[in-house]
């Protein structure tokens, strides 16, 4: 917007400089002297600007709520799905897996903890140790000789990732939003777009020179 000020500022100025050199051609022409000046204004400038946002600084608050049902769905789901991409056999979950006492702790703690705004969701699992449950859980699995790290590993991963899907958004804060005016590239098809529609009206100041009372020259600067 400053450079748009600017540039506006300075293409009324040059306009205004060349209004006087033509006034002043006129005053000498001895036919158009007579003539009134042609000088044109501009009222008001609409513009519509094509911008992208390039990056959104916001934060997000969450809250966990545990639904063993939509747990042990989402897990066993997952676990089909990387058994049959892996040729693995990590065995589903069931109730009786959630009903170890470490784990009823760490859900417990989950639901209590007052959550703060945090900038992305893994900030959030930090504030509870879940590494514990997540390794008991693992370890009463049972998994084959052959692929046993590998399917501790994806087990354990998934498991971590249904604990994240349990957090739902309950409000959000936006600290920054960065624009990036230049559209014309060939990568931003896609990308969020907006048109900043931006009206600039005239106004005019004047400076007028003076001398107060006490012989002191001042500048009177006339809102026009």
């Amino acid at each position: 917007m400053d450079y748009l000020n600017e540039e506006i500022v300075l293409a009324r100025k040059k306009a205004d400089e060349q209004a006087i050199l033509i006034a002043k051609e006129y005053a000498k022409d001895p036919y158009l002297k007579y003539f009134r000046v042609p000088r044109f204004t501009m009222p008001s400038v609409k513009l519509n600007i094509p911008i992208k946002i390039s990056e959104l600084n916001s934060q997000t608050k969450y809250n966990f709520k545990m639904d063993d049902d939509a747990f042990i769905s989402e897990v066993n789901d997952k676990i089909a799905i990387i058994n049959k991409e892996k040729s693995l056999k990590i065995n589903p979950i069931n109730k009786e897996t959630l009903k170890a006492d470490d784990f009823k702790k760490v859900v417990t703690k989950l639901e209590k903890v007052d959550y703060s705004y945090v900038k992305k969701l893994d900030d959030n699992l930090t504030k509870v140790d879940i590494k514990v449950p997540i390794k008991n859980i693992v370890k009463k699995q049972g998994f084959s000789v052959a692929n046993k790290e590998l399917e501790s590993e994806e087990m354990a991963t998934i498991l971590k990732d249904a604990f994240k899907n349990r957090y739902t958004p309950v409000s959000a804060k936006l600290d920054d939003i960065y624009f990036d005016p230049n559209t014309s590239n060939e990568t931003d098809k896609g990308k969020i777009l907006l048109t900043l529609n931006v009206e600039m009206v005239e106004e005019g100041i004047r400076i007028h020179n003076a001398t107060d009372e006490k012989g002191n020259k001042i500048e009177e600067i006339i809102f026009e």
